[in-house]
């Protein structure tokens, strides 16, 4: 029978610790990066991805995913999409693409 745990409890400022969050910033990446330049990736694909990687419920890990692309687009590492257009994915409703930052010089990618 396979168990599923709950995500860590967040701290009193809502964040989760510095370990889990490097587990979604390396997943979130890695993802990127073996989807290809300019190419999409949904927020949920990360949650499952790392859900299958530490045994939590993918719907649990949503909300963490979505707090650390949040801090990835503010970095400028990637950027968030819906419709094509590129939004805070703190304020987005709706399902969430994100994509690696085209790098100056670098033609706009297609979404996908």
């Amino acid at each position: 029978m396979l168990t599923i745990r709950r995500i860590p409890d967040l701290n009193d400022q809502g964040m989760m610790g510095d370990a889990f969050a490097e587990r979604i910033r390396e997943c979130v990446l890695e993802l990127l990066i073996a989807r290809g330049p300019g190419r999409t990736i949904c927020v949920s694909e990360a949650a499952q991805t790392l859900a299958t990687r530490s045994g939590y419920h993918w719907h649990d890990l949503m909300r963490p995913v979505r707090t650390i692309s949040a801090q990835l687009a503010d970095s400028g590492t990637i950027e968030a999409l819906q419709q094509e257009e590129i939004v805070d994915i703190r304020v987005a409703r709706g399902p969430v693409r994100l994509r690696l930052r085209a790098l100056p010089g670098q033609r706009s990618a297609q979404v996908g």
